[in-house]
């Protein structure tokens, strides 16, 4: 008789369980390789969201085609003025954190939810949106960009910036710090010679808390799409938070 070996079943529910695990490992990172190459073009995107990001879409292109007139938001201006500066720019860029593996990685698995979202027709068709699920993520992708605007250390022209934890994180990274132009003449004038460090309060607080990035408002751009009321509360959270300074919105300026 021939000499056959049979696989127990234990053993054989072992090799189909390894090959189950091996098959889903690799379906996941070909899934993730798509969705990552997917969502580098904006059509794509808005493809499976509804009316806020067709929306925020269409401000955008129209500003495109008509320079001349106001910019209606903050994501609309960062777009406009990439395209004018021939710079690459998509709505991902502020939705993917700073590009880091685990952003990345929660940027799919937002994608992923987005897309149930739609297929279960619950979404959220609300336009103007002021609050995202993962400000942190969006704080991330901000301080990639303006590491420079957060180091700027020119007393209370800046400390907005320059005290938040955002600041010291662009500082962690290696970013340098610099001396505006009011605080360089204030140490000059006063012969200061002493380095200046930079202090942090521990205040979770997201950019989007002052600036709005989907809010119309074109008469805001000088402003930088700041929302008063909002802006003053922000100012106000930090403020109890560090025990100095106004203690209440009604203290703070409506300007």
């Amino acid at each position: 008789m021939p000499n056959t070996t049979k696989i127990a079943p234990r053993k054989r529910w072992l090799v189909y369980c390894l090959a189950a695990g091996f098959a889903l490992i690799a379906l996941g990172s070909l899934s993730f390789a798509i969705a990552t190459a997917l969502e580098e073009h904006d059509p794509f995107c808005i493809s499976c969201h509804t009316a806020p990001e067709i929306t925020y879409y269409n401000r955008a292109y129209y500003a495109l085609d008509h320079p001349s007139e106001p910019i209606p938001d903050l994501s609309t201006l960062h777009y406009r003025a990439a395209q004018q500066a021939e710079t690459a720019f998509k709505c991902i860029d502020c939705h993917r954190g700073d590009g880091s593996l685990p952003h990345r990685g929660t940027a799919i698995a937002l994608g992923a939810y987005d897309v149930l979202i739609y297929l279960l027709g619950q979404d959220d068709p609300t336009i103007e949106k002021q609050r995202t699920k993962t400000g942190w993520l969006a704080n991330a992708a901000c301080a990639t960009c303006h590491a420079e605007s957060l180091l700027r250390l020119d007393g209370i022209n800046n400390h907005f910036h320059t005290y938040l934890p955002q600041a010291r994180e662009a500082f962690l990274r290696g970013n340098a710090l610099s001396l505006g132009e009011g605080l360089r003449k204030a140490r000059a004038e006063s012969g200061a010679a002493e380095p200046i460090e930079l202090e942090t309060i521990a205040i979770q607080l997201f950019c989007t808390d002052c600036h709005q990035a989907h809010k119309a408002q074109p008469l805001a751009a000088d402003k930088f799409f700041m929302d008063t009321t909002l802006r003053n509360t922000a100012c106000v959270a930090c403020h109890l938070v560090a025990k100095v300074g106004p203690q209440d919105v009604r203290e703070l300026s409506a300007q």
